[in-house]
């Protein structure tokens, strides 16, 4: 009788076991509170969460404050990030301008003082110019002797005259027996006490030159040496004359 007994006892016992162990594996099976409270999150949620607007834990999508469309709120990190980067970025990069405004002088008002312009030297030459012509051995129909004077002791070779407008050109060439230096001399003292003055000029080798100015007015003379030991001259010349 007694070991009947434990052996209900013990089939009794073995159900309950199972019994327990069923309503545990069933209770394991089920999800907890916070699987279904993620899995109660509306659609707009998901769509929300899909599209990259952030969202924190609480928050409902959608609600006031927080647009469905997913544009974060003014004021938060997101939309200062987003209007700093709005403006310019090259302004943002190099900074404040550290150049210095051009500086620009006031116009001049004032009449510029200095020395005035000398004034044109009256011409040497007044009346009618002469008519052109050239002489051999002698001096030509209306040379400027007054202005031109050939040196003393010269042997002319030629002499002529033209016009250009109101310049009387003149010519002439001749042998003379001094030394180059001193007829270069003669020339410089009969013009320079008509207002000229002197400056060395080209000449070829073994030759001498000097160009004498006047306001517009030029004469230019070159000296050679003959075979003789003579000096041979050529004068070409521009004189201005007063007009009509």
């Amino acid at each position: 009788m007694m070991a009947r007994r434990l052996v209900i006892a013990g089939i009794c016992l073995a159900v309950l076991i199972a019994a327990v162990a069923i309503v545990l594996d069933q209770m394991a099976g089920k999800p907890g509170p916070s699987a279904r409270s993620e899995s109660s999150v509306s659609p707009s949620a998901t769509t929300t969460a899909t599209s990259g607007a952030p969202t924190s834990s609480g928050e409902i999508p959608g609600g006031a404050g927080n647009p469905a469309s997913g544009s974060p709120a003014s004021g938060s990190p997101t939309s200062g990030a987003e209007g700093s980067s709005s403006g310019d970025g090259s302004a943002g990069d190099e900074g404040p301008s550290t150049s210095k405004p051009l500086e620009v002088l006031p116009p001049v008002t004032g009449t510029p003082t200095g020395l005035p312009e000398p004034s044109a030297p009256a011409p040497l030459i007044t009346g009618a110019l002469p008519a052109p012509g050239s002489a051999a051995g002698e001096v030509v129909d209306g040379w400027p002797a007054g202005v031109l004077t050939l040196p003393e002791g010269t042997t002319i070779g030629s002499t002529s005259v033209s016009t250009s407008g109101d310049v009387l050109q003149v010519a002439a060439d001749g042998i003379i027996a001094k030394p180059q230096a001193e007829v270069l001399a003669s020339f410089r003292q009969s013009l320079v006490s008509h207002g000229f003055w002197s400056e060395a000029a080209p000449a070829a080798d073994g030759a001498m030159a000097e160009r004498f100015v006047r306001g517009t007015d030029t004469v230019t003379v070159s000296v050679v040496t003959t075979g003789t030991g003579n000096s041979r001259f050529q004068l070409l010349g521009s004189l201005h004359a007063a007009a009509d």
